[in-house]
């Protein structure tokens, strides 16, 4: 048995005792309960979203001033950006154009350059690329 049950059993009894001053006493401890059930969901849901945060932050790699995931299979998601999930804890995936030769930030506008010349040409080649290998 809950401790709504339990509560809805304890006013039931105190109806039947015809104890009003109880009866009140009891509804008063109903309400509170019922905002520390909705005050433990809110907790609840804090701590998963703080784990997820968490297992993101644990899956990146810092490599070339920018952050990669590491995904299950072993292939490498990303940029992104250092700025924000170092800060916020918010994974920002970093945007690239072929006629730039920077990462770009779209949610805190930090631009961070890609490294040398060989990457580039990789990048503009649509070649695989590993942020993880040399």
């Amino acid at each position: 048995m809950g401790w709504y049950e339990a509560l809805k059993d304890a006013i039931k009894a105190a109806d039947q005792l015809r104890n009003a001053e109880l009866k009140q006493k009891l509804a008063e401890v109903q309400v509170e309960c019922a905002k520390l059930a909705e005050d433990n969901a809110l907790l609840r849901q804090e701590l998963i979203e703080m784990r997820e945060k968490m297992q993101v932050h644990q899956d990146m790699e810092f490599h070339n001033n920018v952050y990669w995931r590491r995904m299950a299979d072993g292939n490498s998601e990303g940029p992104y950006c250092p700025k924000c999930l170092d800060g916020e804890r918010k994974a920002a995936r970093m945007t690239e154009r072929n006629d730039d030769y920077y990462w770009r930030c779209p949610v805190c506008s930090k631009a961070i350059e890609k490294p040398g010349p060989g990457f580039r040409r990789s990048i503009r080649a649509k070649t695989d690329f590993d942020p993880f290998s040399g």
